[in-house]
């Protein structure tokens, strides 16, 4: 806390921390000035409103919470977690917004795996919930720690953390092993990918063009269930990841497997004269994994290791 200084951003440009923040926005960022609507500007135009979008929509370098309580300058210290790289402070009521800052950016959701992306969920999570953040909070915008409207600190924290040092002082036992919270902060990006894919899958052989034309009204259908929204160019991204995967060259192997994960399912749905250890045994060869199997055989992991599962090589 004794590390925690307040700054002048009128020159933000000759203080690092904020012109490292500038140089990791988004070529054209969402910004505003008034909360209520927002539009898209280059970011040397975007970096003088109140309010600015602090990510790429496929890279997520900055970790943002909305801390609703007078006393928020202080959480991090208060319930001994790592100081976050900015804090911007509302003068009027001592809210905030926190940013830390990652070492590697969490890449777009087809390139990162699933077990990646439900650490960096459950990290996510895990940090709202210690911070005492807002829940509701998406991180589409923060307070901008380069304009005069805000107050804003720098903690002399170190100039980034990996999720692993950010998650030292966290419990995220309870949290890996669910999927990422659909209607909170990231996860909602993991949500509508996992929710659009399976719909571009069906669409492989068409042109790209075509799978983002069909593909963009069904994200934007879906991005209506969250309290919070994603911006329109958030869902963009999200869908053309998912075409130019559909197109590639090798996506046979993979349609391939999806397909056979389907035949499955259907099979166990209306039922097969195949035993469950047999299936069990043909679909982890297919490459399907052990929780799902679990999951649609109504078994144990531990009775698909006395199966031989461990032992399989996919």
């Amino acid at each position: 806390m004794y590390a925690i200084k307040q700054i002048d951003p009128t020159d933000w440009q000759s203080v690092s921390t904020l012109a490292q923040f500038y140089a990791d926005l988004a070529t054209n960022p969402y910004c505003t000035n008034d909360k209520g609507f927002s539009h898209i500007r280059t970011k040397s135009h975007a970096i003088t409103h109140a309010y600015i979008q602090p990510n790429h929509p496929e890279i997520i370098k900055w970790l943002v919470f909305d801390i609703d309580d007078p006393q928020a300058l202080f959480a991090y210290h208060d319930n001994n977690l790592p100081r976050p790289q900015i804090i911007i402070k509302n003068p009027e009521n001592g809210h905030a917004h926190y940013a830390y800052r990652l070492t590697t950016p969490v890449g777009n959701w087809r390139k990162s795996s699933q077990k990646a992306m439900r650490y960096f969920a459950s990290v996510q999570k895990a940090l709202r919930l210690a911070l005492g953040a807002d829940k509701s909070y998406g991180g589409n915008l923060v307070k901008n720690p380069c304009h005069t409207s805000h107050e804003v600190y720098l903690t002399g924290s170190k100039p980034s953390y990996t999720l692993a040092e950010l998650a030292e002082n966290l419990d995220l036992e309870l949290y890996q092993a669910q999927e990422p919270a659909n209607d909170e902060g990231y996860g909602r990006n993991y949500s509508v990918f996992q929710h659009v894919r399976p719909h571009g899958y069906a669409l492989a052989s068409a042109p790209y063009s075509e799978i983002v034309r069909q593909l963009q009204p069904i994200a934007e259908q879906y991005n209506q269930r969250f309290d919070v929204p994603l911006f329109p160019n958030e869902l963009k991204h999200i869908v053309r990841s998912i075409a130019r995967y559909c197109v590639r060259k090798d996506f046979t192997a993979s349609h391939k497997t999806w397909s056979e994960l389907q035949s499955h399912r259907s099979k166990i749905r209306w039922g097969d004269s195949t035993d469950k250890q047999k299936q069990a045994l043909e679909m982890y060869q297919n490459g399907v994994k052990k929780t799902v199997i679990s999951k649609e055989l109504g078994v144990t992991t531990k009775t698909l290791t006395r199966w031989g599962l461990r032992k399989m090589k996919k």
